[in-house]
């Protein structure tokens, strides 16, 4: 009776182990999931910082550029604002067919990348 009795301590200990052993793997789990969110966050975030720097200053170039060209301040930079908004009203057209698409495929492919990684 007494080795039946320190057969199930034995299992209850080893089910108390594997339990905590879980429980860390989940908490390594979820750290890896999130550093890996984190370095995505700003690495993107970086990425877009300083394409949208580079678009401002192309921009003030050009605009600098064509209004020496033309000779009249404004309208160099009146051309790049009309450039800017015939871009804008391009993109609001195209959007739902084109672009949302592509970006959800490509969310969903970079997902289902890091998710096979680890």
């Amino acid at each position: 009776m007494e080795e039946k009795e320190l057969d199930a301590r034995e299992i209850i200990a080893k089910i108390k182990e594997y339990v905590d052993v879980r429980k860390e793997i989940a908490i390594l789990s979820a750290v890896d999931k999130g550093s890996q969110l984190f370095a995505n966050l700003v690495t993107d975030g970086l990425v877009l910082l300083f394409g949208v720097l580079g678009v401002l200053f192309g921009s003030l170039a050009a605009g600098f550029y064509l209004s020496e060209v033309l000779g009249n301040t404004y309208a160099g930079f009146l051309i790049v604002t009309g450039f800017y908004f015939l871009l804008a009203i391009l993109f609001y057209v195209v959007k739902d067919k084109y672009i949302e698409k592509h970006i959800i495929n490509a969310a969903i492919k970079r997902f289902f990348r890091v998710k096979h990684e680890s």
